[in-house]
């Protein structure tokens, strides 16, 4: 599952301090967001119109850390491991 590879990628970036990762991490970050955006507005999109605005309003949040020079990899980590369980009550 892409938000785990994500999660770990994050993780590593926190504990490692090496910048490539950190930079690599940041955009596998943005990357899977904006697919996720993305599939929010896509016409066939099923979810409920709160849980839509809600992950909208996340989606804005982890994308506004990662345009940020030192993106809080903990942060970024801890909501894709947030939204990943969430996600793993829907299968």
């Amino acid at each position: 599952m892409l938000f785990r590879q994500v999660v770990l990628l994050l993780r590593q970036a926190r504990e490692g301090g090496d910048p490539t990762r950190g930079r690599a991490a940041a955009e596998a970050t943005r990357r899977l967001w904006e697919a996720v955006l993305l599939a929010l507005h896509a016409p066939g999109c099923t979810l409920p119109p709160a849980l839509r605005q809600g992950l909208e309003t996340l989606g804005q949040a982890v994308m506004r850390e990662v345009a940020r020079p030192a993106p809080d990899y903990g942060f970024l980590a801890d909501i894709n491991e947030q939204v990943m369980a969430g996600l793993a009550t829907c299968h």
